[in-house]
């Protein structure tokens, strides 16, 4: 179970067949685990309905102009244009960058998103298991 979950994370933060490029991995993530993760090939993933659910409480959309984040019961987040990459960390309940994590900061604890113009890849560290999902066109 734990290969399989590494599979996932592996796939989750890597980008379309169609332009894979180099992610940007935050800083907390081991060596081994960023050398797997560049390791794995690119197999896109389509959502239904231009919402992408990661937890109970938090969900990506993936048909919007801008990097977005659904919360449960607080208010979204919205981040840069979806055609610039960007990496955030759910933890303690708030959206953070790499370079800005707290004090106190427990990747177990955690979700990191990463948006990219085609893809919305994310790892979920509580659970240990991450998804992808193809980013479609605004409605």
């Amino acid at each position: 179970m734990k290969f399989l979950g590494c599979l996932v994370l592996a796939v989750t933060l890597l980008n379309s067949q169609t332009g894979c490029k180099k992610t940007l991995f935050p800083d907390f993530m081991t060596a081994d685990e960023k050398k797997f993760m560049e390791a794995v090939p690119c197999f896109p993933e389509h959502p239904k309905g231009g919402i992408g659910i990661i937890n109970t409480e938090l969900s990506v959309v993936t048909k919007s102009t801008r990097n977005e984040l659904l919360f449960d019961s607080r208010e979204n987040w919205i981040g840069h244009s979806a055609s610039t990459p960007e990496v955030v960390i759910v933890f303690d309940g708030k959206v953070w960058t790499s370079e800005s994590l707290p004090h106190g900061f427990d990747k177990s604890k955690s979700v990191v998103v990463s948006f990219d113009e085609n893809k919305i890849s994310f790892y979920n560290y509580i659970r240990e298991s991450g998804g992808y999902y193809g980013r479609g066109n605004e409605n």
